[in-house]
């Protein structure tokens, strides 16, 4: 992102954590919100919170050095607040696409299953590599792109984010859950809940956005 905060970078004349937080702020499904961020941004974004009048925001808390440091901060704020958590929805901010429908479908499954991700299909052939090489080519039926928000059953992922394993990298929460045996399902997500990455993709929001208004 060329040094810049994405979170911070306006998509159609609002930033993209605000869009983010909005889709979660007015779904019924949602209770309390838990703001996980830098520690140069809590102010910022208490700041935000106020001003946007965002009643679901129980807390702005920093974040730690990985991923799932964070989670596991978010979790133990959740659980600190006394709030009466039973399933909880772990968002990527940089995903301000996510839609109710996502939302819907994604605690309509965790509630089944316990625990459940959102994932679309792989659209493209897929290649493993090994020094410029390629060494094997991925069945593309059996391929999902994960995506977040991920469900899970509170006391379930809380107990797995100070479980011994959560000391190891885990590029997601649905991996600690399988490293852990956990059985992870996945619901439908959507090909426009993208990820904001790289420039690029701020452009492509940007038209998806005017696209739906």
């Amino acid at each position: 992102m060329q040094g810049r905060d994405k979170l911070w970078l306006p998509l159609n004349g609002r930033i993209i954590l605000a869009r983010s937080v909005d889709v979660f702020q007015n779904s019924p499904l949602v209770d309390t919100i838990v703001i996980v961020t830098s520690a140069e941004r809590v102010e910022d974004t208490k700041m935000l919170s106020q001003h946007e009048a965002w009643s679901k925001v129980a807390s702005v808390v920093a974040g730690g050095t990985r991923r799932q440091d964070s989670v596991c901060i978010g979790l133990d704020t959740l659980a600190e607040l006394g709030c009466p958590a039973r399933w909880v929805m772990i968002h990527d901010a940089a995903r301000p696409l996510v839609t109710h429908e996502i939302l819907a479908a994604g605690l309509e499954a965790a509630i089944e299953h316990q625990a459940a991700i959102a994932a679309v299909p792989v659209k493209d052939t897929i290649k493993h590599v090994t020094d410029s090489v390629i060494d094997a080519t991925p069945d593309r039926s059996s391929l999902w792109a994960v995506q977040t928000p991920q469900v899970f059953a509170f006391p379930l992922i809380h107990h797995a984010h100070h479980s011994a394993l959560a000391q190891d990298n885990m590029t997601d929460d649905a991996t600690l859950l399988e490293r852990l045996g956990h059985p992870v399902v996945i619901f439908p997500g959507s090909y426009i809940n993208m990820k904001i990455t790289t420039v690029e993709d701020v452009i492509i929001a940007e038209a998806l956005v005017r696209g739906q208004a």
